[in-house]
């Protein structure tokens, strides 16, 4: 039935006066009315197109609506992506856990954003959520942003540290009777761990301007009330003591907020007490010991995919084979005259100021000399800018060594390097003025950068050259990563000049500004030059090649560098090119960390491509390494052959134990789980419920080939697609899925379809047993859940009821356009309240409901009452105390009124209504 063209359901009538007046419950906004029986419109009434359009409308919206209440997850469904096989079974498991407290920690590149995204999207569904935060790095802020909008439907306001600011400023100005807490206005955050972490204090500022800062930023947050938090990147949490202040905000909001997920590729870093910590953050009292925990430990709350056994929804696998080549680069005494003389030299300065920095105990300047060499292996043009920055500082008398103005960066790390800890060898070097011997040096590369192009630059142009044409692609693209801006300058400039279309990305720049030069490199450049800090928020399947420019100290950075092609999507074998000059003090080095730790890797059977070397790899080791080869290389076959003995134990170690962290096997990735989402009939389902009921109200669907749909209902538009690789070739479309407000409004109209005329509809072959197809929703529920379910009852003439044939009928309807036509209109049937069978059919369907709510039940209260007993000790573990006490109380409050509430709510209601009721002539 209709009033006033909107749909509703009567829930009541009486006669007054000779009229009859009805109570309805209008269905789209929810409200209710008295109006009289004459106002309201009958579905089947003229102008509503009272065809077999409108038969298979009804049939089709309750055959979606019968999908729906069957499937255990409906986020797959609700996004414009489909999940793949082990990205499913994350949400599962998720979603069956007693509380959601868990650390997803899938290896780099299986899409843990996804799998964030797919469970906060069916928590949501299900209502139990609805208050979310998400904790990530500022340079990733943007990027969660756009994919949970993208992908989810998902709206995320970024709270970034002038917004914070801003609206602290602007709140603390209020004169309220009560405190405003701007972290309550709005329901979906996006905020940097750097911006929330409290402050013990700060240089100029009084203990006041220090307490009002962390007043509005953890204080605020944690009173905001928030369901659900996510970290990303929630290693970086884990800090080298209890008392760090991201391990203190981390603890209290884990504390305080009910709902957790940890995302990491590497939550363990080779430490056990690091780890440790990480863990408490999901639940304190099961990792309160000490050193690492086993994997039983482990097992209920991480969960983790590896690469090897990622698969497609055919079960193919999702990752292409990778190569490794050392590409070495000679220097030789024509070509490269001037840079073999720079690089010496350099060299010789760096040791001397090296060796004066330690006696004066000067650790700061020992890391910029360090720095020197790490930029002289680089570039002629970034060793030139340091030196020139160098030089001025001593120049213009600027106090104290900061390695950050070498490395602008932030990505080169000497974890706990002290000058104290290495000799150096004795150099025919020496000078009384560092200046002098600066100017000097500087005059020096300034030489040598005009006259001689830089050898590794050479080199790579005619490589790049070689591999268009060995790959008969002159539009082959080409990733190129260096640690240095100054480099990356260079390079930029000498590809250029050669030809080569170049486009370069570094950590100097917005999220916004990467991408589009990421579109620019996907579009129209053949060569991308990027720094380590730029290429973390970005995936370059369409590449397959990568150089390493300059190499990393840490091995496994170079893994991450190779991560960033070698993802998901990628379709060709990937190349990656590490370039090496034969200067003595990176190969020698190179040679143990790569060479060598490569075959102790192949005889182990350790696979390279995970993070094993993550969690592994003392970088304070490497550095020595590195240190001992530059500074004092008499040493170094000592220091390496230790090196390699220690790494070949924990290697042997760890695959002994086949790491610390729990994974998924091959058995438990189901690639069905996937394929039934991606051959889905809903979508097929979705576009034809659109067309009949566009057509059953008299508008106009129009079709594109472009793979849109234009539809045009009482002087309305809408263009959509339902198709979500069709949305992203036409953005300006409405992508239609199961949660869209139109889509759900005309579901939702067939639960208060009362239909009173009755259509007579007959198969084109005529071969139908005649009686009545009837559609029922039968509906069980009490305060805590309610379950539907949609089923066909077919009535033939003699009274005996058929479901199976009933069924039968409705998926003709739904799946076939001609199979029926409509005929005319029959005498509404007046016996299904008389009719035994009908009604022990409808009774049967109910009971199976109402047992599944009752075990259902049981186990909410089981849940309800640990969840409770977990919340009050992650409350107690609250360090401000005020907090602390209130939200025990609340929580105290909270249980006395579930516990009272839960016995008085458990019973089970029925209800039944006919949607639809259709004479079937044989």
């Amino acid at each position: 039935m209709k009033y006033k063209g909107k749909s509703v359901e009567i829930i009541g009538s009486k006669v007054l006066f000779g009229k009859e007046t009805v109570w309805i419950h209008i269905l789209e906004d929810n409200s209710f009315a008295q109006v009289l029986r004459s106002d309201l419109e009958d579905d089947m009434a003229e102008g509503n197109n009272s065809g077999i359009s409108y038969i298979r409308y009804i049939s089709i919206a309750a055959r979606i609506k019968e999908e729906m209440a069957q499937k255990r997850l409906l986020a797959p469904y609700e996004s414009s992506l489909i999940p793949l096989p082990h990205q499913i079974l994350v949400l599962e498991k998720v979603m069956q856990g007693i509380q959601t407290r868990f650390l997803l920690a899938d290896e780099v590149g299986m899409g843990k954003t996804i799998e964030a995204g797919l469970v906060i999207k069916e928590k949501k569904l299900r209502g139990e959520v609805k208050r979310i935060l998400l904790i990530v790095p500022k340079s990733a802020m943007l990027q969660w942003q756009q994919e949970l909008k993208e992908h989810f439907k998902e709206s995320f306001v970024i709270y970034d540290s002038e917004f914070i600011t801003g609206m602290a400023r602007t709140f603390a100005g209020f004169d309220a009777e009560e405190e405003l807490n701007f972290w309550t206005q709005h329901n979906q955050i996006i905020v940097s761990i750097d911006v929330l972490k409290p402050l013990a204090a700060r240089q100029g500022w009084s203990q006041e301007k220090v307490d009002e800062y962390n007043k509005y930023r953890l204080e605020a947050v944690v009173n905001a009330d928030f369901d659900m938090v996510v970290f990303d990147e929630a290693h970086r949490m884990g800090g080298a003591t209890a008392q760090v202040s991201r391990y203190q905000l981390a603890e209290t909001l884990c504390n305080a907020v009910p709902n957790v997920l940890l995302l990491s590729a590497t939550p363990h870093r080779g430490k056990s007490d690091h780890f440790r910590r990480v863990l408490q953050l999901i639940d304190s009292e099961a990792f309160s010991g000490e050193g690492m925990p086993g994997i039983n430990e482990i097992e209920p709350y991480v969960m983790r995919s590896e690469k090897r056994f990622a698969v497609d929804y055919d079960g193919k696998k999702l990752f292409r084979p990778r190569t490794t080549v050392r590409f070495n680069v000679p220097l030789d005494e024509v070509n490269h005259k001037a840079q073999i003389e720079l690089y010496e030299h350099v060299t010789q300065y760096v040791r001397y100021c090296f060796g004066r920095a330690k006696k004066g105990n000067r650790n700061a300047t020992g890391l910029v000399m360090v720095m020197m060499q790490k930029l002289a292996s680089s570039s002629t043009a970034a060793i030139l800018s340091a030196m020139q920055t160098r030089l001025w500082r001593l120049q213009n008398g600027v106090s104290g060594d900061d390695i950050e103005d070498y490395d602008e960066e932030g990505t080169v790390g000497f974890d706990d390097l002290e000058t104290g800890d290495y000799s150096v060898e004795g150099a025919n070097y020496s000078f009384q003025n560092e200046e002098s011997a600066l100017s000097s040096l500087i005059v020096e590369a300034r030489h040598c950068l005009e006259i001689e192009q830089d050898a590794k630059t050479t080199a790579l142009i005619q490589k790049i050259y070689s591999l268009q044409n060995d790959c008969a692609d002159p539009d082959l693209k080409i990733l190129v990563f260096t640690e240095f801006r100054r480099t990356q300058t260079y390079l930029q400039e000498q590809l250029e000049a050669a030809g080569l279309p170049t486009v370069g990305i570094n950590g100097s720049m917005e999220l916004q500004e990467r991408q589009k030069a990421l579109i620019e490199f996907k579009n129209n450049a053949r060569v991308m030059v990027a720094t380590d800090a730029a290429g973390e928020s970005l995936n370059m399947q369409f590449c397959h090649i990568v150089f390493n420019y300059d190499l990393p100290w840490n091995p496994m950075a170079i893994e991450q560098r190779i991560g960033r092609v070698d993802r998901i999507g990628q379709k060709s074998p990937v190349v990656a090119f590490n370039m090496l000059t034969n200067n003595t003090v990176d190969t020698r080095v190179y040679e143990i960390i790569v060479d060598k730790l490569d075959a102790i890797l192949n005889e182990l059977g350790i696979d390279k491509s995970g993070d094993v070397l993550d969690s592994t790899i003392d970088m304070k080791k490497v550095n020595h390494l590195y240190l001992q080869s530059l500074l004092d290389p008499k040493r170094f076959d000592f220091a390496s052959d230790s090196w390699l003995f220690e790494i070949r134990k924990k290697l042997h170690d760890y695959k002994s134990t086949e790491g610390v962290l729990p994974s998924f096997s091959e058995n438990d990735i189901e690639k069905e789980s996937a394929g039934e989402i991606k051959y889905s009939p809903l979508p097929v389902w979705l576009e034809e419920l659109m067309d009949l009921y566009v057509v059953s109200e008299n508008g106009k669907v129009s079709k594109l080939i472009t793979g849109v749909t234009e539809y045009a209902v009482d002087d309305q538009k809408l263009n959509a697609v339902f198709d979500s690789t069709a949305h992203g070739d036409n953005p300006d479309c409405e992508y239609l899925t199961l949660q869209h407000p139109v889509v759900k409004r005309i579901l939702d109209e067939i639960d208060g379809n009362t239909q009173q005329d009755v259509p007579v509809m007959m198969s084109r072959n005529g071969n139908e047993l005649p009686g009545y197809l009837t559609l029922w929703k039968v509906l069980a529920k009490n305060s805590y859940e309610t379950k539907v379910t949609y089923t066909a009852q077919f009535i033939a003439d003699n009274g005996k009821v058929y479901a199976p044939y009933g069924n039968d009928i409705w998926n003709r309807l739904v799946q076939n356009k001609s199979d029926f036509l409509c005929t005319g209109e029959a005498v509404p049937m007046t016996e299904l309240d008389n009719n035994n069978q009908l009604q022990s059919n409808l009774h049967a369907i109910f009971h199976r409901m109402e047992m599944d709510i009752d075990s259902n039940m049981k186990n909410m209260s089981e849940k309800k009452l640990r969840a409770l007993q977990y919340a009050e000790q992650r409350i107690n573990k609250i360090g401000i105390v005020n907090i602390r006490n209130a939200k025990l109380k609340k929580l105290n409050s909270e249980k006395e009124v579930w516990e009272k509430a839960f016995s008085k709510r458990k019973s089970v209601v029925p209800d039944v209504s006919m949607i639809l009721i259709v004479r079937v002539n044989g």
